[in-house]
């Protein structure tokens, strides 16, 4: 008997040949839905059953969605991700929890350089003055020469470091673990949390989200900051406390920020929209041709493998 797998990913579904025929030549099945989005709770809970292997994109998967789950043996997000996975359910369960990692590295930290580069240059309100029939002169700043603070020196982390060097900005660098050889031969300096926060001129997240990430940019945090400073986050919403981050580019506590991932998303009531001095994108980060197609592979690999007996490509979880 076959093992039915049930891919959520909305981008994923698009190019159900490809999955269809990858299962089905390592003896699994692409379980056929009717999908309706967003996923409901109420809805995953009737589309699990009798489900062996799940693709999400960032759907919650709840204990009460594993708890319908009477087949299910490995869940894959559909990228590096996975805060919206229940991983002591899973563990209670015998359920494997995979991600996708090294799929969207240089598409997440082009999307922060983007960003640095389009605050630095004040090109998204000198677009929209032109496009009013202005002609506005901006006087920017170079990036060159300045001080680039990345909290979490991960995948993603470490491809925002290797730009930061190209363009001639000096690296500090905070992680729970050292990668020394790595910060040696880029001329990174590990530093405390706090000197991050004092010195750098664009301070980047790039975090997972756990208990001890939650809100680790809240008030304290941003008045250690530089007012000259911009704050980046393409790593989860719940890293940096709205409110403050919203009091404090209205007060210019600090000079801006560069959003790609929110609290709420999609925020019903974007707190940010009415600020000038904020750059924001809708949790794109990942989303490239290239980083797609690297994650829809991963992604089914890991599933296909575990449903054969096989090691994952990344198994985060151990039970």
């Amino acid at each position: 008997m076959g093992k039915d797998v049930l891919v959520l990913s909305r981008k994923f579904r698009e190019q159900s040949d490809f999955a269809r025929e990858f299962l089905e030549s390592r003896g699994c099945h692409l379980a056929e839905r009717e999908i309706d989005y967003p996923v409901t709770e109420d809805a995953l809970v009737e589309m699990i059953r009798d489900v062996d292997g799940l693709i999400t994109g960032l759907e919650q998967i709840t204990p009460r969605v594993f708890a319908a789950a009477n087949r299910l043996k490995v869940v894959s997000a559909g990228g590096v991700g996975y805060d919206h996975i229940n991983v002591e359910e899973a563990n209670k369960r015998g359920v494997a929890v995979c991600i996708c990692e090294g799929c969207n590295n240089y598409s997440v930290s082009e999307l922060v350089f983007g960003m640095m580069v389009g605050l630095a240059r004040g090109i998204y309100p000198a677009d929209r003055a032109m496009r009013q029939g202005e002609w506005p002169r901006y006087l920017g700043f170079d990036l060159w020469g300045k001080t680039l603070g990345i909290v979490g020196l991960g995948r993603v982390g470490k491809a925002v470091a290797l730009l930061g060097r190209a363009f001639g900005m000096r690296i500090l660098a905070n992680d729970i673990s050292w990668d020394i050889t790595f910060a040696n031969q880029n001329g990174i300096s590990y530093v405390p949390f706090e000197q991050i926060l004092d010195e750098s001129d664009f301070v980047t997240m790039h975090v997972p989200l756990t208990p001890q990430t939650h809100e680790m940019i809240d008030e304290a945090a941003l008045s250690r900051m530089k007012n000259s400073a911009y704050l980046i986050n393409a790593a989860r919403g719940p890293v940096v406390k709205e409110s403050a981050l919203v009091e404090a580019l209205k007060t210019h506590r600090i000079a801006g920020a560069g959003l790609d991932v929110f609290e709420i998303e999609p925020h019903p009531h974007n707190p940010y929209v009415g600020l000038d001095n904020v750059i924001m994108t809708p949790h794109i980060g990942g989303s490239t041709q290239e980083a797609f197609d690297r994650a829809y592979y991963l992604a089914l690999v890991n599933v296909a493998n575990v449903l054969n007996g096989l090691p994952a490509h990344c198994q985060v979880n151990q039970y």
